[in-house]
């Protein structure tokens, strides 16, 4: 039986792990800007190939999570992808007239979150998909959406909104080696529980095309300034965007050109770097409740 502590150390360096994992899949669990996953991780098969879709709606001001108070009211409305590749679309109705469309469902909420649909979808079946591809996406709304985020409260007014935007990802194979190396200088699991963990990290990657590279953002009307975090993590993460607005980063020097200073990077990629350690976070729990089990 383990103790307290010794969960308490697995806890810790298991975040840590999932931190530096959340970093090399860079962007694929965020939504709402023209972002890409690292290259590493991408495909270079350029020809169509059958992949299922993750999406999130390219809603401006939660950067990361939102969810929706009514299921009912927000599938009342409809949403559709379309894939355009040679002058071909292929527009693929995800939910219209009150449910989800046969081989898609909502991404399942955990935590305390308060709504009763999240704003990000998955697919069960697969779709034709390849680098080139050029995405649109509409949604209709049929009446005011109120809305929770982790540290916002806010409504999607009534109306029909679209965004154009491309792949954040497309992976096909996931090279999980370091990952695997690390899991055995820890030294913490059997061989055959770094492994599965490792399968389920492949499972949540490969094969996969990640929609969540949207130009066009569709802004909420911001309610209240108190989500679903506890008083204290919202005031510390309101501090860090706060700190993060007033900093400057040298960025390194490109072969063709001299050292460039981008005022505004952090601004850019504020989302980013809060979204992070919240990601990290999640999967530690969804480990724990992983190895509970057995």
């Amino acid at each position: 039986m383990k103790s307290a502590t010794g969960s308490t150390m697995w806890s810790y360096k298991m975040y840590w792990l999932a931190l530096a994992v959340t970093f090399v899949l860079a962007v694929p669990v965020f939504s709402l800007h023209m972002t890409d996953m690292s290259q590493n991780m991408q495909t270079k098969v350029k020809e169509p190939r059958e992949r299922a879709i993750s999406l999130k709606l390219p809603l401006l001001q939660p950067r990361f999570h939102w969810t929706f108070m009514s299921r009912e009211d927000f599938l009342s409305g409809k949403l559709v992808l379309r894939i355009i590749r040679e002058g071909q679309s292929n527009d693929i109705v995800i939910f219209e007239n009150g449910k989800l469309s046969d081989g898609w469902e909502a991404m399942p909420i955990t935590g305390p979150r308060k709504g009763e649909i999240y704003f990000g979808f998955i697919s069960t079946r697969k779709y034709l998909t390849a680098p080139g591809d050029k995405l649109e996406l509409e949604l209709t709304v049929t009446k005011d959406l109120a809305g929770i985020g982790a540290i916002q409260t806010g409504i999607l007014p009534a109306g029909k909104y679209k965004s154009r935007g491309t792949y954040s990802g497309l992976v096909d194979e996931y090279d999980t080696s370091a990952l695997a190396e690390e899991l055995a200088k820890k030294g913490k699991k059997s061989p055959a529980e770094q492994e599965g963990l490792l399968n389920k990290l492949r499972a949540m990657c490969e094969h996969k095309a990640f929609l969540e590279s949207w130009k066009d953002q569709w802004p909420l009307k911001i309610t209240g300034e108190k989500g679903w975090l506890p008083r204290k993590k919202a005031a510390e993460l309101r501090n860090m965007r706060e700190k993060l607005n007033t900093t400057k980063l040298e960025l390194p020097t490109d072969s063709a050109g001299p050292p460039v200073r981008d005022k505004n990077f952090f601004q850019k990629y504020l989302w980013f770097w809060i979204a992070i350690p919240l990601v990290a976070l999640f999967i530690v729990i969804l480990l724990r409740r992983a190895f509970a089990r057995r």
